[in-house]
Parts: structure tokens; C-alpha cells; sequence
């Protein structure tokens, strides 16, 4: 029987988050061969947005988008060939300043390309666009690690390119066989009720509710490789269960055991392909949201942890979850993070 054993002790850091007003409130999930639990504690916000939490709430994963989107059909494309790790970028995009970067690269955070882009805020979308195409390296390809959200637009207009549309590309090869019914970019269709608040930002209106957060995501169209993905707890669950089961969800092979082998065979600054690793040894990866979300699987062991909050509710000064998501996270892998980046 595989399931979560320091389940008491995660539920412990997250109600002492909550009583410590960390943040407001958590959906979270403990996944295993023999477990599946599902926890909605707290409320949205405060004042008009004291609604308490409840089954299937959308909440803006930020960049879970990097894996629960990207580097899965990244990976089914490498599966397939019609991508390979050492395919350059230019043969697929135009009007790039480094066309000599590889999928590895932008994968593994090591390409070169700086974290972000310092004044997206006042670009428009061609601007936006035309400074990703041509920014500038800020080390030599492959000497550092830089978590880059630059990388991961480019393998979303990758992905875009060669299936025709970037966001039907998930819903068909990654969504709607995992039944991830409630997951995707831009739920107009779904009301405001049903989606947790970010940030109050005045400048976009006030709070943001069921429009993506990010920036760079908002000017392109809410639409992007690196953010822009919303879900709920239920979908997250079913996609990890997905990778505990090494690929496999009710009966249907989304992800070949290639996929994994690449999962494994990389440990790179505390990074394999799209994900981060806890440690050299074992599988253990994960990743996190800017927004408050993150996703920890352990393959090995074929256990899961999906813990969901809108953390920079109602502005991102407060920054005290990230510690707790940290130690919660800790704890579910059951061992201390090994630290190694550049």
C-alpha cells in the first residue's frame, strides 16, 4: 500500500498557516496507489471575498503552467519526434537574436536568457513579443542555471508552430485524455464566482478574478507557455495521478516510459527537463506557482501533493506562505532539499 505517511504532520503546517494568516485559504490533495484525499480549508480573501473554500474552485496556476501544460507536450512531441532535445530553436521561430538555443536548453533553464523581461509592464504585445525574440543572453549558454520564464514562452510558440494552436494542443493531447475537464486558458466561460481572487492590482481595475495575473501572459492574450493555466484541485489530482501511474490514466498512455527515462536521467542545478528535483537520488520533482500553487511527485514511491492558495491575495508583499509551502513540501518528500544551484 503506497500513500502520503507524514499526511498529519502537512496538515498540521498548513493549518498553522492558516492560523497564522500565512494566507486564507488551501485546496490541497494527498495522492497514492490506496489514497486520494481531497482538503478545502479556509476562505478566498476577506471582506466581500470571505467565501469559504470549496470543491473545484479555479485558481491560476502561474507557472505550473511550465509542466502541467508545456513540458508534458514537449514530452509527448519528443516522444514522437517531431522535436528532439538538440533541435535549435530557429528552425521553428523567426526573428530570433540567439536561433542557436535548444529545446534541452530552454528546458533546463540554462540557455542564457535572463529570468524576465524588467519593463513588460508598459510594452504592448508587439513590444512584449519583439524584446523575447531578442533579448540579449546574460551568461554563456549552458554555465548557470537562471529559472527563465523566456524560455518556456518560446516552447509554448514552439508547440504552437508545429500543432497550429497552443492552447487547443494541450486541451487535445494533455486535457481532455486525463478528463482535466475544468482545466485551460481563458474560462470565459465559467462565472467569477467559481475562481479564486489573485491580487489587487488598481492598475488593471482592482482584484483579479478568473483574468490571468501574470503580465506577460495577460498581453499575450492570457495565452503563453510559462503562465496562463487555469484549474482546480480535482484536474491537478488526476494529473498527477497520471505521472504516478508512469504515464498511464485509466488505461489510456499519455506519457511513454521514454518520457520518464528523460525525467530521470537529468539532474542539473537541482533541475531535470521543465522540472525541478528534490535530490540526485530517486524521482522525486516538483514545481511552484508565483500565484501560491504548487505540485510535489514522488515516482518512485507513486505518491502525489497538490496544494493549491492564492497566496499573493491581496498583494504580493505578503510572502510568509512560501515558507510554509516549503516545510509542507519537506515534509511530504520526507527528506531536506538538496541545494546545489549556481
Amino acid at each position: 500500500m503506497k500513500m502520503v505517511t507524514n499526511n498529519l504532520g502537512i496538515a498540521e503546517v498548513i493549518n498553522n498557516a492558516l492560523a497564522t494568516q500565512a494566507v486564507y485559504g488551501v485546496s490541497y490533495s494527498l495522492i497514492g496507489l490506496e489514497q486520494n484525499e481531497q482538503h478545502y480549508l479556509g476562505y478566498q480573501g476577506s471582506g466581500a471575498d470571505k467565501i469559504a473554500i470549496r470543491p473545484d474552485l479555479e485558481y491560476d496556476l502561474a507557472s505550473l503552467t511550465k509542466v502541467v501544460g508545456t513540458t508534458t507536450r514537449v514530452l509527448q512531441l519528443l516522444e514522437v519526434g517531431k522535436l528532439h532535445l538538440t533541435d535549435q530553436i530557429g528552425n521553428f521561430l523567426i526573428g530570433l537574436n540567439y536561433p542557436e538555443l535548444t529545446i534541452e536548453q530552454l528546458l533546463l533553464h540554462n540557455s542564457g536568457l535572463p529570468a524576465d523581461i524588467t519593463n513588460h509592464a508598459q510594452l504592448t504585445r508587439p513590444e512584449l513579443v519583439a524584446q523575447i525574440k531578442q533579448a540579449e543572453l546574460i551568461y554563456p549558454t549552458g554555465s548557470q542555471t537562471v529559472y527563465s520564464d523566456l524560455g518556456f514562452i518560446l516552447l509554448g510558440w514552439i508547440i504552437a508552430t508545429i500543432d497550429g494552436d497552443l492552447a487547443a494542443s494541450l486541451s487535445k493531447h494533455v486535457f481532455e485524455p486525463i478528463t482535466m475537464q475544468q482545466t485551460g486558458y481563458n474560462l470565459t466561460d465559467r462565472p467569477a464566482v467559481d475562481f479564486v481572487p489573485t491580487e489587487n492590482l488598481p492598475e488593471r481595475g482592482g482584484i483579479i478574478r478568473g483574468k490571468v495575473h501574470d503580465q506577460k501572459a495577460f498581453l499575450l492574450a492570457g495565452q503563453s507557455g510559462h503562465a496562463g493555466l487555469f484549474s482546480t484541485l480535482t484536474d491537478l489530482s488526476k494529473f498527477a495521478a497520471m505521472y504516478l501511474h508512469h504515464g498511464i490514466y485509466k488505461g489510456k498512455q499519455i506519457l511513454q516510459p521514454a518520457s520518464f527515462a528523460l525525467l530521470q536521467h537529468y539532474y542539473q542545478n537541482g533541475r531535470t527537463l521543465g522540472w525541478q528535483r528534490w535530490s540526485p537520488q530517486g524521482m522525486k520533482i516538483w514545481h511552484t506557482g508565483f500565484t501560491g500553487t504548487s505540485i510535489a511527485l514522488d515516482l518512485e514511491q507513486q505518491i502525489g501533493f497538490v496544494c493549491l492558495t492564492n497566496r499573493i491575495y491581496p498583494h504580493r508583499q505578503n510572502q510568509a506562505w512560501l515558507k510554509w509551502r516549503k516545510l509542507a513540501i519537506g515534509l511530504f518528500f520526507a527528506e531536506p532539499e538538496v541545494i546545489n544551484y549556481d
